[in-house]
């Protein structure tokens, strides 16, 4: 679930946005995850919200993160009918609040925002801007709201999509998540016109294609039947173009971490500090924590891929080496992209495309190879400015850049559909060696992006990346009956946002082409 709000960034910090930027309408994004391409910030009205998986949209809070947590001073678990027991999950109680709190007739006040949601979802999006934004939802739809059905709930209940209606028949998708923990707070949530998509029954790769053309001016996608290490092609479209990755690119960062661990030049349970000079934007857990506390690479790594948290994934590029990362991507046959040589970490991605301040894109763009590692090494070194100083970034920024919107889409990361194939066929080999295991439970904690698969396919792993005018994945299919299958794929559009949850289930609906 939490990547489909970040792929579709992040698929939310990058699920259906952060990462993940949006608008009032056609949506209206609460997003922040403790938790994609993919990954952003969401406006309500002129007020600014960040949602965790648009990666560029989510750089800025309006306060600086706390650096302890936000005391809870009552309990946060709501009274909430329930049909069985089944149904009383921490997820559903917290739906069952959110539902009366839509209702303005409730009176939602700053005190019940800080007793219901997680610091870390406070670090990015303030108590006043969730008031706000909640008394927006009015555009979309008119309360009070009942619940419809909850269309997907995942197995450990912190996380949810449902379906609320108004009383003018108006639905809206809710995607909440809770933290682990009691109290179980809310670390995630979004809402969004329309109701929760099902995959279709049955689908060609000329209807799939034609969903992503529309979405997009660029687009491309790749269905592979992986045999002894081999991509075979079942299905393709453009499948030689590179797609705009988001963050899937962390795909790459975790593939080197692996083999740092496997010759013995790093440890799933290594601890790492978390430092100022590699905090990104103020999604996930580590952004929020205080300087020096340590973690393992293995949180790093889960933290990465499961809810795109982009601090955790620039302490890994530091950690691991930038150039190590970029021979990994070689050997995997990930042809030698400019975009990707020298490797971005996200917080130099944020700074080339979204800060008023040089070095900017001009810079980037003039620059030769050699020119662009002195670029990142003094960026690299730099401290974000709302790490520094809590400067806010709004909607617009100081020199008149809208972080919602498309920017400078040739500063990213990229592949082929084929090539992410590669990548994923790369991640499930070494995840099938001694010590390597790991690996297999990081990439399905993405829980396939909160998409609901047929229960045959009994591993699903997933990475996908967004940000405004980019929405990208890569999904790995093993069945019961021990075929495999990579979906690859994704859409930009430099002048117009894309429709993140039509793009990620348009990607992922190909696995119906997949014949028994």
């Amino acid at each position: 679930f939490r990547t489909v709000v970040g792929m579709a960034d992040q698929l939310v910090s990058s699920t259906i946005a952060r990462l993940l930027a949006a608008t009032l309408v056609p949506a209206l994004v609460l997003t922040a995850c403790t938790s994609g391409s993919g990954d952003s910030a969401a406006t309500a009205g002129d007020t600014a919200t960040t949602s965790p998986e648009s990666a560029p949209a989510d750089p800025t809070p309006a306060d600086p993160p706390p650096t302890t947590p936000t005391p809870v001073t009552a309990d946060p678990t709501p009274e909430a009918d329930v049909e069985t027991a089944q149904d009383d999950t921490p997820a559903r109680r917290q739906l069952a609040w959110v539902i009366d709190a839509l209702d303005p007739s409730t009176g939602l006040t700053v005190a019940d925002v800080e007793t219901r949601f997680a610091p870390s979802f406070l670090a990015v999006v303030s108590p006043d801007e969730v008031i706000a934004a909640a008394a927006d939802i009015v555009a979309m739809a008119t309360p009070p709201f009942e619940l419809v059905s909850v269309d997907d709930e995942q197995p450990d209940g912190l996380a949810l999509a449902a379906t609320i209606r108004g009383t003018d028949a108006e639905t809206l998708v809710v995607l909440l998540e809770v933290e682990p923990d009691e109290p179980h707070r809310i670390a995630g949530l979004q809402l969004l016109p329309g109701e929760v998509p099902e995959l279709p029954e049955t689908t060609t790769i000329d209807e799939i294609d034609a969903t992503l053309t529309s979405l997009g001016a660029s687009s491309a996608l790749g269905v592979y039947d992986v045999t002894d290490g081999a991509c075979d092609v079942l299905h393709e479209r453009r499948a030689d173009e590179v797609v705009v990755l988001g963050s899937t690119f962390k795909l790459w960062i975790l593939a080197e971490l692996a083999r740092q661990i496997q010759v013995g030049d790093a440890a799933w349970a290594e601890p790492l500090a978390v430092v100022d000079a590699h905090r990104s934007s103020p999604d996930g857990e580590i952004f929020a924590e205080p300087t020096g506390t340590e973690r393992t690479l293995r949180e790093y790594a889960e933290l990465m891929i499961a809810i795109s948290d982009n601090s955790a994934t620039d302490h890994l590029l530091a950690r691991l080496g930038r150039e190590n990362v970029e021979a990994t991507v070689a050997r995997i046959g990930v042809a030698p992209h400019p975009g990707n040589v020298p490797m971005l970490s996200t917080g130099a991605l944020f700074e080339l495309k979204f800060i008023a301040r040089a070095p900017n894109s001009s810079d980037w763009r003039a620059a030769d190879e050699a020119g662009r590692r002195a670029i990142l090494a003094d960026l690299d070194a730099a401290v974000l400015p709302w790490v520094a100083d809590g400067a806010a970034v709004d909607t617009v920024n100081a020199d008149g850049v809208r972080i919602d919107e498309p920017r400078d889409l040739d500063i990213e990361w990229f592949a082929t559909p084929r090539e992410l194939c590669a990548t994923m066929v790369h991640l499930a080999e070494l995840a099938e060696q001694p010590g390597l295991e790991p690996i297999a439970d990081i990439l399905e904690a993405g829980r396939g992006g909160g998409i609901p698969f047929d229960p045959r396919w009994t591993s699903v792993r997933f990475k996908g990346g967004s940000e405004p005018g980019v929405v990208a994945g890569a999904f790995w299919f093993e069945r019961d009956d021990g075929r495999r299958i990579v979906i690859a794929g994704g859409v930009s559009d430099p002048e117009r946002a894309v429709d993140e949850l039509t793009a990620a289930y348009a990607i992922a609906s190909a696995i119906v082409l997949v014949n028994d």
